[in-house]
């Protein structure tokens, strides 16, 4: 299997995964910390956002395990997407790349798939978002 993924030889994938819990607590902590509005999240809110961290997470080791950032890419950009349409703005997406590359720099192929996907979400095309405004 090794000879298949070359790139498991790095170890990156398995800190990764094996981190996920503190990786998804200390990004929720210190999002609330940077983020003022995040200290009006109601419970729901603050549960909905430690699931998309969770997410964050789990997409990013699946694309560190096949190395293959796309699979990130795409699924940040589609997070943007959900989250505007929840009236988040996707910086906070951003600011939470920011903070899991923090706690990760010492992972360069992690760190690369992090610029990736930051960059991912900062080209995408802005869409409306339906509403009282706009038909869906």
């Amino acid at each position: 299997m090794a000879d298949d993924l070359p790139h498991l030889a790095d170890q990156e994938y398995t800190m990764v995964a094996q981190s996920r819990p503190v990786l998804v607590k200390q990004t929720l902590a210190d999002l609330e910390a940077r983020f003022p509005a995040m200290r009006g999240y109601d419970d729901a809110q603050r549960e909905h956002t430690a699931e998309d961290l969770a997410h964050i997470v789990d997409f990013l080791t699946a694309a560190l395990y096949v190395d293959d950032p796309g699979i990130f890419t795409a699924f940040l950009t589609w997070t943007a997407d959900v989250l505007e349409a929840r009236h988040v703005p996707a910086r906070s997406l951003l600011l939470g790349l920011e903070i899991l590359a923090g706690q990760l720099r010492e992972f360069p192929r992690t760190l690369g798939h992090l610029r990736e996907g930051s960059a991912a979400v900062l080209d995408r095309p802005t869409r409306p978002v339906p509403g009282p405004h706009l038909p869906a």
